[in-house]
């Protein structure tokens, strides 16, 4: 039996796990998402609830991880956990490809001392995680033998945060301490259609991230009914990991936002805007995983209608534009979303579950490619 020399990781690591980050079109198409290029998919740190207004509120919500000041309004203990399915669907000219999605994009838990919120979270920065499956041939001794070519990723970068807000006259201020942890598997695998005379080849390959940052923020009301809202997040070092030892280097997203909040009576109409330096990332990957800067921004409104055992059930609705980190053939990539909500009290102001409810729409600037997205998500908030 003829066996084709084995890949070796070392090889192959940072051009399969890095430069490769990035894929050309047509394996975006059987990835079947355009939004899983470079390093992945940017979730946004947002709760269920800031999600429902697309992510206007997101300043003023404490258990988004954006504004850590957002933390004066903690009354109490409180634990949150979030689960996120996406539906994508990826056409480019005449061929669709479609993929289902499941993360777990927050967790918080938070309480109170004194006049301090403090609050410990877990979100997803970027989320990255494909299959694709292509034909191929090698040549083994002269001889064109045919293949069936897999490459699949699975893997995430995440956001730890510990942040602490209190109360300062009229303004609310607040800071957290920042690390940016995840890891990325890559599988690498060849098989041939005639097994008794060729061996499947298989290889695999892990690289993990580490980074550091720092994150500020403040709220002020300058009238009852007013709030305005400001956060940054400096970002430190980043390292991609082998075996604990760094073998590229860049530098964790800094980040800038701004949010205004106007209350009428029960009625919350709000919006955010923020940039995302995402080209800090460039050279952490190779050539084709390329970064770019984000301007994002959205509007949203939140209001009570009916009551569960007394207690108003919120509904929201939001609408937002974005630019997606990284480029798909050099081209960027941009998504809109509609958003909506709800928010039903389970046990009054004790435990609450919220519902959000999104279709985005992602294309590349004069092409063909255009990705849907319907997202749900579910969070249940314990106050005890």
């Amino acid at each position: 039996m003829m066996m084709p020399a084995r890949l070796h990781p070392a090889r192959w690591l940072v051009g399969a796990t890095v430069a490769l980050l990035a894929l050309p079109l047509a394996n975006a198409q059987a990835q079947g998402a355009l939004s899983a290029q470079g390093f992945g998919y940017p979730n946004g740190g947002l709760s269920t609830r800031a999600l429902g207004t697309a992510g206007a509120t997101s300043e003023f919500d404490l258990l988004s991880a954006r504004n850590p000041s957002a933390l004066t309004g903690l009354g109490a203990t409180v634990l949150s956990v979030q689960g996120e399915p996406e539906w994508r669907s990826l056409r480019v000219g005449e061929l669709t490809e479609r993929s289902v999605l499941q993360r777990t994009p927050l967790v918080a838990a938070g309480l109170r001392l004194n006049r301090v919120g403090l609050m410990i979270s877990s979100s997803t920065l970027l989320d990255r995680s494909f299959a694709t499956e292509s034909p191929g041939s090698t040549i083994i001794d002269g001889n064109v033998v045919p293949t069936t070519d897999r490459l699949e990723s699975r893997g995430s970068m995440s956001e730890l945060r510990v942040s602490a807000g209190w109360q300062w006259k009229s303004l609310g201020l607040g800071v957290a301490a920042v690390g940016v942890t995840g890891e990325h598997d890559v599988v690498r695998a060849r098989s041939f259609a005639d097994t008794l005379a060729f061996g499947n080849v298989r290889d695999s390959a892990r690289l993990g991230f580490q980074g550091l940052g720092a994150a500020f923020g403040v709220n002020w009301r300058p009238a009852p009914d007013l709030l305005i809202g400001a956060s940054y997040l400096i970002g430190g070092g980043l390292d991609a990991l082998r075996n604990d030892v760094s073998v590229a280097s860049a530098s964790v997203p800094s980040r800038i936002g701004l949010g205004v909040l106007y209350e009428a009576g029960a009625t919350v109409v709000a919006a955010s805007l923020e940039q995302i330096a995402w080209s800090g990332m460039n050279g952490l990957g190779g050539e084709a995983a390329v970064a770019q800067d984000a301007t994002n921004w959205s509007v949203g409104v939140e209001f009570p209608v009916g009551a569960f055992r007394r207690v108003p059930i919120l509904w929201r609705a939001g609408y937002a534009q974005r630019d997606l980190p990284f480029l798909l053939r050099d081209l960027p990539v941009t998504e809109r979303g509609f958003h909506g909500g709800v928010g039903i009290p389970l046990a009054g102001e004790f435990a609450v579950l919220d519902f959000a409810l999104r279709s985005a729409q992602r294309r590349v600037s004069g092409d063909e490619a255009q990705e849907t997205g319907i997202g749900f998500s579910a969070a249940l908030t314990i106050r005890p």
